[in-house]
């Protein structure tokens, strides 16, 4: 199966997320592009700088500036540093796959490229934009995503955010064919994530990003078996959640860590 990989810088779970796909053995990884825009997470570094409490800034900081600094080190040193690579850039170097860094999904340029690798499949890790129906008609079997919530519940932008913020005691993780909407079409598989009183913002997104991985690599596998059980996604939008505000970071803040 030839698939094309869409998502978002990350340096904490998608690069082993990809790599584990590439070693199932399952797939014919044929490229990977990194999406930009104003809803990439790499894009509210200034909001997190003014939301995040000291403590909570240092933590989360420490953890990005210790991956940063192993990521260049390897690349320094042409790959032979780390076995583990810690960006999207370093894994595709390491495995020779194409990499795109791109600011609109939907761009002709970009979609008259992926009409010549003759897709099976595009996955979307993630990725920070709306698919037309151009990109979403190009892969013979269609775009499936990765989505970090128990859909229908919590659409949107960060769901890791905003099941924290409702009090939530379980969040989940889907994966679902796309249409042209917002974090819409059947679902193929889900599983439930539950939340301990002692998690962290950050901790979650970690948990729910990597069983989510692992939850795509079983659907990528077995294909068939889950096409045949797809159900609906009955998605809400006026349940749909965007950028938390600075005052929201704060109040969650109040009542458990974010890193």
């Amino acid at each position: 199966m030839k698939i094309y990989i869409i998502t978002q810088e990350d340096m904490f779970v998608i690069p082993r997320n990809i790599e584990l796909l590439i070693k199932s053995g399952k797939v014919n990884l044929c490229g990977v592009a990194t999406v930009h825009t104003k809803n990439s997470l790499s894009s509210k570094k200034d909001l997190l700088i003014k939301s995040f409490g000291l403590k909570s800034l240092m933590k989360f900081g420490s953890k990005y500036f210790i991956n940063k600094v192993y990521d260049i080190l390897d690349l320094m040193t042409n790959g032979r540093l780390l076995n583990k690579k810690r960006s999207i850039r370093a894994l595709t170097r390491k495995y020779n796959i194409p990499l795109e860094r791109i600011q609109n999904v939907n761009n002709k340029s970009f979609i008259d490229y992926l009409k010549t690798l003759e897709l099976d499949l595009i996955v979307s890790f993630s990725a920070p934009s709306i698919f037309k129906e151009e990109l979403l008609n190009i892969p013979k079997e269609g775009c499936i995503n990765l989505h970090c919530s128990y859909l229908p519940q919590y659409s949107g932008i960060l769901p890791s955010f905003w099941v924290l913020y409702y009090d939530e005691k379980e969040t989940g993780v889907t994966v679902h064919y796309m249409d042209n909407k917002i974090d819409n079409g059947k679902i193929l598989a889900q599983q439930k994530v539950e939340i301990s009183p002692s998690t962290s913002w950050l901790d979650l997104i970690i948990k729910t990003k990597r069983i989510g991985g692992e939850l795509m690599i079983d659907v990528l596998s077995n294909l068939e078996s889950y096409v045949s059980q797809i159900k609906r996604n009955e998605v809400n939008h006026d349940f749909y959640h965007s950028w938390p505000t600075p005052k929201q970071f704060k109040e969650l803040g109040k009542k458990r860590k974010l890193a």
